[in-house]
């Protein structure tokens, strides 16, 4: 599937429309934003504007409800999220794995049940 990244304002809609329950308004949508990201200002006009593009670019449907237009995720958070792992993955591609994880590393203390939890995985594959 040849899909895009989001742009960060579209992609805080798109959690947000996917961690609640469907369908969503965009009052209720906009109201949501303006609670998990104040320090954003989330304009109603700004976000039906967005909710229209995700519309056209195939994350979204929607359907006309009276004056209120319920809109329905068509991409599902997985499936957006494997997309962007493999684009990521090719984007780095040239670099080994273990490089990989070193640059990902922040320099923050990893806990021990981190450190299990890679070993677990690692094991497994």
């Amino acid at each position: 599937m040849s899909m895009k990244k989001l742009p960060d304002a579209e992609f805080e809609i798109m959690k947000a429309i996917w961690h609640s329950d469907e369908p969503v308004t965009s009052p209720v949508l906009t109201e949501k934003l303006r609670f998990l990201l104040p320090e954003k200002e989330w304009k109603a006009q700004t976000v039906l504007t967005m909710l229209v593009r995700l519309e056209k670019k195939g994350f979204l449907r929607s359907e006309k409800n009276s004056k209120e237009r319920n809109y329905y995720t068509v991409i599902s958070e997985d499936d957006y999220l494997k997309i962007e792992q493999e684009n990521f993955k090719k984007r780095f591609s040239g670099r080994s794995f273990s490089a990989l994880v070193k640059a990902l590393y922040d320099g923050k203390n990893v806990s021990e049940d981190e450190i299990e939890e890679l070993r677990n995985w690692i094991n497994k594959i």
